[in-house]
């Protein structure tokens, strides 16, 4: 799967993906200072899933209908890293089974997936 990680998730999100052999553009690495509409045009024709804190993607996809391979909203409340990539690898077999084509929002407790319109062409 291929990921755009939003520049506001740590460094070690996008390493620990690389480490499983995922394609991961990070946008504190290459893209600082991009909007939130510049990476998502970027990820859609790239066919990326972004993993963002920024609700505002939310915004983009269902009030102003934008189109989206996908994205994974992390909405946890303890923001260390440690406990991040504790709870990504736990639903690690969901992410890659549903991120592509939701709106993926991942709590503590709980995963909530929305469909989005996928890329055209």
């Amino acid at each position: 799967m291929n990921f755009l990680i939003d520049e506001n998730i740590h460094a070690d999100i996008a390493n620990w993906l690389r480490s499983m052999g995922q394609d991961v553009l990070y946008a504190a690495e290459n893209l600082s200072g991009f909007s939130d509409e510049q990476l998502l045009a970027l990820a859609r024709t790239e066919k990326r899933v972004i993993i963002t804190d920024d609700k505002d993607f939310g915004d983009l996809i269902f009030h102003r209908r934008e189109v989206s391979t996908g994205i994974i909203l992390l909405r946890l409340t303890d923001r260390s890293i440690e406990a991040r990539l504790e709870r990504l690898s736990r639903i690690w077999e969901t992410i890659q089974a549903r991120a592509e084509g939701s709106f993926m929002v991942v709590s503590d407790r709980k995963v909530r997936l929305r469909p989005i319109a996928p890329p055209r062409g």
